[in-house]
């Protein structure tokens, strides 16, 4: 199978007929060695034979170069057979028109209007709907961003008192592999406030006392030494070995799995894998001193290696019975660099593995692509000679790692005069919003002045002025400098709800961060508190209460004091701030929740969201106790 990302781009109204011509032309022009053809089936076809290629390997070819994962599949994507289309099956109830899409193409199972057709299934407790939909692979854990765990299909028929769905899903999981269904709420919240601590004994102590929790295991294949090992946790892979537990369990990508494409996992990691990579922990701050010994225990148990585990630990007496053909798309050049060994990247750039690494991180159908990683891994760590190498090789500094950015934003952001001037040299640049990200005050204030070029290419996301995207980056950094110099040119009214973003943006990725509450005083001052997120509902309120998001207690006081609203429900949870902080445990918030006139009963709320049934619900007794004496008072 190729791992090379596709080359053309499908027209927004595509003809099949053209399609079909399209192959003929390229079944032509391969039979006469044009280069551009031959060159587009080597890159999908690598055993393609000039004397037998024939009309079908065209057609593979192209579907392939339009991202496609065979003919039929962008044969049925042009006949209509869309993601939007099943959703409309969905909301409509027409179980003829989901059965034969899906049995067209599965793989959009999970693909949806800002949730997952199973996830509207279930709020509309449409159980036989759900069922077909579980038939064909739908993920039941995908949640709505970005809340995934309190949004998901299981969570909402959990919450909302739909046992009949819960226990479709539950079957559904089971028939999959999955072991995790069964482990009632008191011990899951056990495991996970041990993890929480961060001591390593409390997690074996659970261990000890419930040693059913070891047999858990994802629809995926996904056990608990593949978690264990992907985060470093060496006493818990030693526990979990001296149990019995398989040290080459096989984890498999899930083909309707929606959730993130970084969720997806390549057919048959095991637990080395996941130690090799470092899954499950911070991937890109690779620990290296928790690797080594831990693979020498998964190696010693009988671990087999794999081209991914052999790169990161330096095997090339492994490494050297592959072709570059097997070899490409596996990340082996990014586990090289992860592993420190220099040796190993530079035999399998000599072998002529492309230094960029494309690496498909969805479905053919998505189309999603991460490239660079190597050279980005190698400026996260700080692995000079081994960028300088890539960099000599090829490696695009500019090259777009999947949700990560670039090796020249990383190397901005880590202040390395060496590593900055080593990316410069071989063409690195940022553009606006990643000046901001990456905390680049006087880069920032030469764009804004024009003195040099901010590379602006106006988005959504980030805005669509120089200005805008620094105030985006800045934010997001906690960079108050650039948040001031922005806003002086950033001229939205109060009520732009564009200042609803910006907001989040202080608030997200900075948890136990004080000095977020200073950038967001910084942004409030120019708006208003009661701006709403005009998909689900919910307010900044109720953001900063999910998950207590930062100093979430502090950003909460500075809201109520700027006149945010205690009565506003979400449309998913369709609970108010209180609610929220009730499913979430928050007993500070809650408290002060109720000292600024937070209704405790909300009796006009559906009976499973008000406070006191979500705090039931995730059994959190001392709140129910502060919510029962404030009804008495």
């Amino acid at each position: 199978m190729s791992q090379n990302p596709p080359t053309r781009a499908m027209r927004e109204h595509p003809d099949l007929e053209q399609l079909k011509r399209q192959a003929k032309e390229l079944l032509e022009a391969y039979r006469a060695s044009a280069a551009e053809a031959v060159a587009e089936v080597t890159t999908y076809h690598r055993t393609a034979d000039p004397e037998t290629f024939a009309l079908h390997d065209a057609q593979f070819v192209l579907a392939r170069s339009y991202g496609f994962e065979s003919w039929p599949k962008l044969k049925a994507a042009v006949d209509g057979v869309t993601a939007a289309k099943l959703y409309d099956a969905v909301e409509s109830a027409d179980f003829t028109t989901v059965r034969e899409l899906l049995t067209r193409r599965p793989e959009i199972v999970d693909q949806g209007r800002g949730m997952s057709p199973l996830n509207l299934a279930v709020q509309r407790r449409d159980l036989a709907m759900a069922k077909l939909l579980l038939e064909f692979g739908a993920n039941p854990d995908a949640g709505i961003w970005p809340f995934q765990d309190a949004t998901s299909p299981r969570a909402v028929a959990r919450d909302r008192g739909y046992p009949e769905i819960s226990d479709a899903i539950n079957e559904a999981l089971e028939k999959r592999g999955a072991r995790e269904s069964g482990v009632p709420l008191e011990v899951r919240r056990k495991i996970r406030e041990a993890y929480s601590s961060g001591r390593e004994e409390a997690i074996v102590a659970v261990f000890d006392e419930h040693p059913e929790l070891t047999d858990w295991r994802r629809a995926d294949g996904t056990t608990m030494l593949h978690m264990a090992a992907g985060r470093g946790d060496l006493p818990i892979v030693k526990w979990l070995l001296s149990h019995g537990k398989d040290v080459n369990a096989r984890a498999h990508s899930v083909p309707h799995q929606s959730a993130t494409f970084l969720d997806r996992l390549p057919q048959g990691w095991t637990p080395l894998d996941f130690a090799a990579t470092g899954r499950g922990s911070d991937e890109w701050l690779f620990n290296n001193g928790k690797f080594q010994p831990i693979a020498k225990l998964l190696l010693e148990h009988g671990a087999e290696l794999s081209p991914l585990s052999a790169a990161t630990l330096g095997r090339w007496d492994y490494l050297e019975e592959f072709s570059k053909q097997h070899l490409e798309g596996k990340g082996v050049l990014e586990a090289a660099v992860k592993g420190d060994q220099m040796d190993i990247l530079r035999r399998l750039l000599d072998l002529g593995l492309d230094p960029n690494e494309p690496i498909q991180v969805g479905h053919m159908q998505d189309k999603a692509w991460s490239s660079g990683g190597p050279i980005f891994q190698a400026v996260v760590l700080t692995r000079v000679p081994m960028a300088r190498l890539l960099l000599e090789r090829g490696a695009d500094p500019n090259a777009n790692v999947f949700t990560a950015g670039s090796a020249t934003f990383r190397a901005y952001g880590t202040g390395n005069p060496e590593l900055m001037a080593l990316i410069e040299k071989h063409g690195g640049w940022i553009d606006a919003s990643a000046a901001g990200y990456a905390g680049q005050t006087e880069m920032a204030r030469k764009m804004l002045a024009g003195e040099i070029d901010p590379h602006l290419a106006p988005n959504d996301m980030s805005g669509h002025t120089v200005a805008e995207q620094l105030l985006w980056g800045g934010a997001s950094s906690l960079t108050d400098d650039i948040v001031r110099m922005a806003l002086e040119h950033v001229d939205w009214p109060p009520e732009d709800l564009r200042w609803f973003d910006m907001l989040r943006r202080p608030t997200w990725n900075n948890a136990d961060r004080p000095e977020c509450r200073e950038t967001f005083k910084l942004i409030l001052a120019r708006t208003v508190p009661h701006h709403r997120d005009p998909a689900h509902g919910q307010t900044i309120l109720h953001e900063v209460v999910a998950g207590d998001r930062g100093p979430g207690l502090q950003l909460a006081t500075i809201l109520l004091d700027a006149g945010a609203r205690l009565n506003v429900r979400d449309y998913l949870l369709k609970s108010t701030p209180l609610g929220w902080a009730c499913r979430w445990g928050l007993v500070e918030i809650v408290t002060l929740f109720l000292a600024r006139g937070a209704d405790p009963v909300e009796a006009d709320a559906e009976p499973w969201a008000r406070p006191r049934a979500w705090a039931e619900r995730m059994q959190r007794a001392e709140i129910v106790e502060l919510l029962d004496s404030k009804r008495t008072t």
